[in-house]
């Protein structure tokens, strides 16, 4: 029987940025904190002032210190001993008590891109039209994270700009933004879903939302859009095509019926009636393409091997290139560490035979 069931979007536990060090955590709130005015005396005083400022406030100012400092300032939980006793990523490894459904996916809109647009909107705001140079940084910046390596971003941005005829500025911030979404959001959603797999913690199922060009004014991913109904908010539905309606119904239903049963494919746990609105959801144990996957596309086809020779690149050809260089390998964090040893383990797990999986409702 199912125990309990997750819903992940837009992100996972195997991230590079999953959590970050104190030391760079303090950075940044002091430097947030300097520019809105708080005084940093000690870090009490800092997080009393920056809990009376306005959301709104804190963001315009972290847009404005993503623009004007070096490294691309994402936040992040810190490992602390109280709230996060360790590493997602270590956690992970632990036994599970009960086997746990997961359903899990992400946008090709998603990611760190909108922080870098922002960036170039706010460059473009104090006058500087020519904001190219800024746009790069944050998204050079992204690449690297809190060691930048010169190397892994030559690497990505040919390998990203082979999609491109074109040498010019727009295909190589293409290439920048493609190769970020990947290594900090799409590769490891992927690497969550081989993870719980292999140690067969319950039935999977994956969906992935391709790029979308209609509604980027509403600020809201995707997916995010059709599973929480916004084509039928009184405000927003003479936006969205009767296609895009129908799509954002059955995505609810899939949704729905995952929380009640583990399973998007039935209401009930106790059901077995096939499926009436949309392609049943097949789960994500591999075939000969490949994983499976739910693309929501208006007609909610399941596809394979969602972004396989690109997250391939990120897990063996950048791991063994930072590898060559040992004196990198002693600057990783002890999160990026235990990334990596999942990302290790799961590439030696999947040229072997995969276990006997756990009990699905598939027909």
């Amino acid at each position: 029987s199912h125990g309990h069931s997750e819903t992940g979007t837009g992100g996972s536990a195997l991230s590079p940025t999953a959590v970050i060090s104190p030391e760079r955590a303090q950075q940044q709130a002091v430097a947030l904190a300097k520019e809105v005015g708080c005084p940093t005396s000690s870090s009490q005083e800092v997080l009393f002032c920056l809990r009376q400022k306005p959301a709104n406030i804190l963001n315009d100012a972290q847009t404005k210190l993503l623009a004007v400092s070096g490294p691309f300032h994402y936040w992040g939980p810190v490992v602390d001993g109280q709230y996060l006793l360790e590493a997602p990523a270590r956690a992970q490894r632990r036994p599970l008590p009960v086997k746990v459904d997961l359903l899990i996916g992400g946008s090709q809109d998603d990611g760190l891109i909108n922080r870098a647009k922002a960036v170039k909107k706010f460059e473009e705001s104090q006058g500087r039209t020519n904001s190219k140079t800024a746009f790069y940084q944050a998204l050079q910046n992204s690449l690297g994270g809190e060691d930048s390596d010169a190397r892994v971003l030559t690497a990505a941005t040919w390998y990203y700009s082979l999609e491109h005829s074109t040498d010019d500025y727009a295909s190589f911030s293409r290439a920048l933004e493609n190769a970020t979404r990947d290594y900090f959001i799409i590769c490891p959603i992927i690497n969550m879903a081989r993870f719980w797999a292999r140690r067969t913690r319950g039935s999977i199922f994956m969906y992935h939302t391709p790029e979308s060009y209609g509604h980027d004014s509403l600020e809201l991913l995707a997916d995010v859009q059709y599973a929480f109904g916004l084509p039928f908010y009184a405000a927003y539905e003479g936006q969205f095509s009767a296609e895009e309606k129908s799509l954002s119904l059955k995505v609810m239903q899939y949704f729905s019926n995952f929380i009640r049963s583990g399973n998007p494919n039935y209401p009930h746990e106790f059901s077995r009636k096939a499926p009436e609105f949309a392609v049943p959801w097949a789960d994500f144990v591999p075939g000969a393409g490949g994983e499976s996957y739910k693309e929501f596309s208006v007609r909610l086809p399941n596809r394979q091997g969602l972004k396989q020779a690109d997250c391939s690149f990120w897990s063996k050809y950048i791991q063994a290139l930072k590898a060559t260089d040992g004196a990198k390998d002693t600057q990783l964090t002890e999160s990026q560490e235990e990334v990596l040893a999942v990302g290790s383990e799961l590439e030696e797990d999947l040229s072997g035979p995969m276990e006997p999986g756990p009990k699905s409702y598939s027909k």
